[in-house]
């Protein structure tokens, strides 16, 4: 307990120790986080904060490791957690520096990123096997990709949740102590004390990264933050409890993984490239409901100590089913993503005509009944500067107004026509009622600038659904 305690202080003391110092070499150098139409912070912020936290973290793991060698106990093991935590923790945090100062493109990260994850399964990071009802499943040469999938998408998730003042530190600082706890069940040592280590570093920097923020952690910080909690995820994973080595990780960070693949999702049904920023994950959907950012980190903060919650009782009481668990997180989860209008909008974009219903009877009165001039200003009275009409390969068809590479939203106007709206602000939360007007408003500017008839859409799906 002492060795657990003293990871979790030197961490703490020295990010408390270094932090202000960096605060003030990122504003004379520059190295800092400007305001553009992505950031929702004002005034040029420090990005370097994440040197803090990476060294922090790797002070009590280079301590331990000091500790075995005196004591003549280095074996395999322990030079390939070094490498692991060490060289794997640093390079990720090297890159994301050099984002931080430089900019990197975004496969080019993405590239880095897979090639540490690569060397991360050479030194013990690796998924073999997954637990069946049958007994084990060998994964073979398929557990590497996974594992590889694993590590990448958790170092993309938490570099994409922090967006907000003291967002990821918080959400780190839940997580890593599910997956302490879980390691010193499992007895597994080192795993224990590298998560304890990375608590106490983000727990030092939410000092000064809490709204309003002196300094943002930056790439450097939040990729470096994914990288460990994917190996530290990998190496704490028990044979004797596989089910819950495996799902306790995966709920323990569910904020960041369902935010990462609803920003996928999201942009490939808009035909949007998923290496292409947006301003519509979760916290810009609070924040567009009127919540300041502290309100809206604290709701984020609730849910993410529920999956806390959730991974603990997993850990501590084998009597309960894992399923019903599971159950609770996936209501959870479901939610989450019906308030922020992902059901409607995958419904929207997939969902079939109703023949012959009043549905569709009232949408035809209307859109033979709407004329518009042409100069006229369509959405004078809407918070839109103009909109495109796509079909179903993402071409364009026809468009007026302005555009914006992030504060659209896209509305399925019929099965082979996509209206893509572009908004003066931030994208709204839309409810089951605006969806209902808003597709409609959709339908008749489809009706007027792009129109197909039924027959024309019917050869039209049926070319496309056999040339694939």
């Amino acid at each position: 307990m002492t060795t657990y305690l003293t990871s979790f202080i030197i961490s703490f003391v020295f990010v408390c120790a270094v932090t202000p110092a960096l605060i003030k070499i990122g504003k004379k150098f520059g190295f800092v986080d400007q305001v553009n139409q992505r950031k929702i912070h004002r005034g040029a912020i420090p990005r370097i904060g994440g040197i803090a936290i990476s060294i922090g973290t790797m002070l009590p793991i280079l301590h331990l490791f000091i500790i075995f060698k005196l004591r003549n106990i280095v074996d395999i093991e322990t030079t390939n957690n070094m490498l692991l935590y060490f060289g794997g923790g640093l390079a990720i945090s090297f890159l994301g520096l050099i984002d931080d100062i430089k900019g990197v493109n975004a496969k080019i990260k993405l590239l880095f990123q897979t090639v540490i994850a690569i060397a991360a399964t050479q030194h013990g990071a690796l998924i073999q096997s997954l637990p069946m009802p049958w007994g084990r499943l060998e994964l073979g040469f398929l557990g590497y990709i996974i594992t590889v999938l694993w590590i990448v998408c958790i170092i993309n998730a938490f570099n994409l949740i922090d967006g907000m003042d003291g967002l990821s530190s918080g959400i780190t600082l839940f997580s890593s102590l599910t997956l302490a706890i879980l390691a010193i069940v499992n007895g597994y040592l080192s795993v224990a004390v590298v998560a304890l280590a990375l608590a106490g570093a983000v727990t030092g920097f939410l000092i000064f990264n809490f709204n309003p923020a002196k300094i943002f952690m930056g790439d450097s910080g939040s990729m470096f933050i994914g990288y460990i909690l994917a190996i530290l995820s990998l190496r704490g994973q028990s044979k004797a409890h596989a089910i819950v080595s495996i799902l306790v990780p995966i709920i323990a960070m569910g904020l960041p993984i369902l935010d990462t693949t609803l920003a996928f999702l999201r942009r490939i049904l808009r035909h949007q490239s998923v290496f292409m920023a947006d301003k519509q994950h979760i916290h810009h959907f609070l924040l567009s409901l009127g919540f300041n950012q502290r309100k809206t980190v604290l709701i984020l903060y609730s849910i993410s100590i529920s999956f806390t919650i959730l991974a603990m009782i997993m850990i501590f009481n084998n009597n309960i089913n894992t399923f019903l668990i599971l159950l609770v997180f996936v209501i959870i989860v479901f939610v989450i993503i019906t308030k922020l209008g992902y059901v409607e909008m995958i419904y929207g974009r997939f969902r079939v005509k109703k023949e012959n219903s009043l549905e569709k009877h009232l949408e035809n009165f209307f859109i033979d009944r709407i004329e518009f001039a042409e100069d006229e200003n369509l959405f004078k009275e809407l918070p839109i500067k103009g909109f495109d009409i796509l079909d179903i390969k993402g071409e364009n068809l026809f468009s007026r107004g302005e555009k914006d590479k992030i504060n659209f939203f896209d509305i399925s106007a019929r099965r082979s026509r996509i209206v893509r709206l572009y908004w003066t602000e931030n994208v709204p939360i839309i409810g089951s009622r605006e969806s209902a007007m808003l597709i409609l408003m959709a339908k008749i500017l489809v009706a007027k600038f792009a129109p197909i008839s039924d027959e024309e859409e019917k050869i039209l799906l049926e070319l496309i659904e056999n040339s694939k």
